[in-house]
C-alpha cells in the first residue's frame, strides 16, 4: 500500500472538526500549493541554541496551550503527546496566517483575534476567538489519535520491529546531527520544539503511537467492505465554454452560450458526433476543458454538473447543455454508470473510519478531559493589513507563506527536525500535514481569494 494515499487522505481524520465548519463547497477552490512554506533547510543546523525556547520557535501566545493535563480513559496521558498535537496544529494553521487567518505582526496565527462567523457555519458561532477554535480543534485531534490508538491496541496489533528501529534511527541522528551541534542534549533539543520537560523517551513513544494510528488506518481501510452504491457513480464526457459569472462581459457569456448551443445542435443527439466536435473544439482552444469524469455525490464538483450526473431520469447517450456560474457552459453526455478509482476507494474507507471515530468522541463514548483551564492569548501586534495584499485586500499566498529562515509553517524550519517530521507527513491517520486541503480553505472561505477548479479529468490510466 503507498505511502500516498495515506497522505491524501489523512486530512480526511484530522479535520472531523474542520468539517463540521465548513460552508459547503460549490466547488470553487483557493489551491493551499500556493501557500507553501519557505525551504526548511535555509535555517542553519549546528548554531549555538542554548538560548532557544518554544517562545522563540512559535511566538508568545502558544507557551501558555503547552503541558495541560488531559486524561483518557482513567489515564494520565503524556504531556508530551499532548503537546505534539498542539504544536502540529498551530504549526499548519500559522502556514495559512494571513490568508485564511488572522496573522501577529511576527507571522504567526493570532490566537487572541476575535472569529466573525459571518458566512461560517452556525457551528463557528460558538467560537469567540481563533485561540478558542485552536484549543477544540487540538483537542479533537488528540482525542483521535488516542481512539485509535486504543482501537489498534484492543485489536492486538504492533509495530513491525523494522518501523520501530527506524523511528529509534532517526532519533539518534537527531542527537548527532542536530542537537550536539547546537550544543543541546536531545531532551533538551526537543523540549525547545515541543515544550519544556519533553524527553527523547517520551517523545520516541509518541511517535510510535502516531505510526500505530497509520498502521490500523492501513488495516481499517484494507479490510473495508464496499456498498456497491458507494462505488458505482455517473461517468460523464463533456466540455466547457468558460463564462464564470463574475468574470465576463455580457457579450462574453453571450458568445459562449452560442458557441455550447451550436456544439449542442451539431451533436444532434449522437454520442460519436459530440465526441468528435468536443475534441475538435478542445483541440482548437474554444473551449477550456475535455474529457470523461466519474462524478462522485459528495460535493467535491460543482452542484450544477453533478445534480445532473445524478438526475435519476438520467438515460444513456443523453447529451444536454448546463450552465454553472462558478465555470459557465458545460456541453456533455452520460456514459453510464462506472466504478471508482482505489484513490476514490481509500478515501471513502477514510471517511467511514473518520465517521466512526467522530461518532465516538460526539458521543461520549470515551472519557477524556482536562480539568485545566486555557487563559485567553496575550494580544500582540497584529500584521499590517496594508503590506503584501492583493486587490481584494487580503494578503496574498506569497505573503504569507514563512519568510526565508523561518522557524514557522508546516514543518519547524530546522533541517535535523524536519527529517523526522517529513517522514510523518506521509504516514499517520490523524496528521495535520495536509490539512488545508481538506478543511481549512473552507472555514475562512469568504475572507480567501478564489481560483478556478474544474472538474478532474481521468489520466490515461484512469486514476483521477
Amino acid at each position: 500500500m503507498s505511502n500516498y494515499r495515506f497522505k491524501l487522505v489523512s486530512a480526511v481524520l484530522s479535520s472531523v472538526l474542520l468539517l463540521s465548519a465548513c460552508t459547503a463547497n460549490t466547488g470553487v477552490a483557493t489551491n493551499p500549493s500556493e501557500t507553501a512554506p519557505s525551504d526548511p533547510s535555509a535555517t542553519v543546523t549546528g548554531a549555538d541554541m542554548s538560548n532557544m525556547s518554544v517562545e522563540t520557535v512559535y511566538g508568545s501566545q502558544l507557551p501558555q496551550y503547552l503541558n495541560h493535563q488531559y486524561y483518557f480513559e482513567g489515564q494520565a496521558v503524556p504531556l508530551t503527546e499532548s503537546n505534539f498535537y498542539f504544536v502540529d496544529t498551530f504549526t499548519e494553521l500559522t502556514q495559512y496566517a494571513g490568508y485564511y487567518y488572522p496573522a501577529t505582526s511576527d507571522g504567526y496565527i493570532d490566537l487572541s483575534a476575535t472569529i466573525d462567523s459571518t458566512g461560517m457555519s452556525e457551528e463557528m458561532t460558538q467560537y469567540s476567538t481563533y485561540g478558542d477554535f485552536y484549543v477544540a480543534y487540538s483537542e479533537q485531534m488528540l482525542e483521535s489519535a488516542l481512539i485509535i490508538n486504543k482501537l489498534a491496541a484492543d485489536e492486538g496489533l504492533s509495530l513491525p520491529e523494522e518501523t520501530v528501529n527506524e523511528i529509534d534511527t532517526i532519533l539518534s541522528n537527531l542527537e548527532t546531527e542536530s542537537a550536539a551541534p547546537a550544543g543541546l542534549t536531545l531532551d533538551e533539543y526537543l523540549s525547545v520544539y515541543y515544550g519544556e520537560g519533553t524527553t527523547a523517551e517520551s517523545f520516541r513513544q509518541t511517535i510510535i503511537n502516531y505510526y500505530m494510528a497509520d498502521l490500523y488506518t492501513q488495516e481499517f481501510v484494507d479490510n473495508y467492505e464496499f456498498d456497491e452504491s458507494e462505488i458505482m457513480v455517473p461517468q460523464v464526457r463533456y466540455t466547457l465554454y468558460q463564462a464564470p459569472a463574475d468574470s465576463v462581459t455580457e457579450e462574453e457569456d453571450a458568445a459562449a452560450e452560442a458557441a455550447a448551443t451550436a456544439l449542442l445542435e451539431t451533436a444532434d443527439g449522437d454520442v460519436d458526433t459530440f465526441t468528435v466536435e468536443a475534441a475538435l473544439a478542445y483541440t482548437n482552444g474554444e473551449t477550456v476543458d475535455y474529457g470523461d469524469i466519474a462524478v462522485p455525490n459528495d460535493g467535491s464538483l460543482d452542484p450544477v454538473f453533478t445534480e445532473w450526473a445524478w438526475d435519476e431520469s438520467r438515460e444513456v447517450g443523453d447529451i444536454d447543455m448546463i450552465y454553472s456560474e462558478n465555470f459557465g457552459y458545460f456541453v456533455l453526455t452520460y456514459l453510464g454508470e462506472t466504478e471508482i478509482d482505489q484513490s476514490s476507494k481509500d478515501q471513502i474507507a477514510v471517511q467511514a473510519m473518520s465517521q466512526l471515530v467522530s461518532d465516538a468522541i460526539n458521543n461520549n463514548e470515551y472519557e477524556f478531559y482536562t480539568s485545566d483551564e486555557y487563559a485567553p492569548a496575550p494580544t500582540v501586534a497584529p500584521v499590517d493589513p496594508t503590506l503584501n495584499t492583493d486587490e481584494s485586500g487580503v494578503m496574498t499566498p506569497e505573503a504569507a507563506a514563512p519568510s526565508e529562515g523561518s522557524t514557522i509553517g508546516a514543518l519547524t524550519g530546522n533541517k535535523g527536525l524536519d527529517i523526522l517530521l517529513i517522514s510523518l507527513s506521509v504516514v499517520g491517520a490523524v496528521a495535520v500535514f495536509g490539512l488545508a486541503a481538506l478543511g481549512v480553505k473552507q472555514l475562512t472561505k469568504k475572507k480567501a481569494t478564489s481560483v478556478e477548479a474544474q472538474p478532474e479529468k481521468e489520466d490515461s490510466d484512469g486514476d483521477n
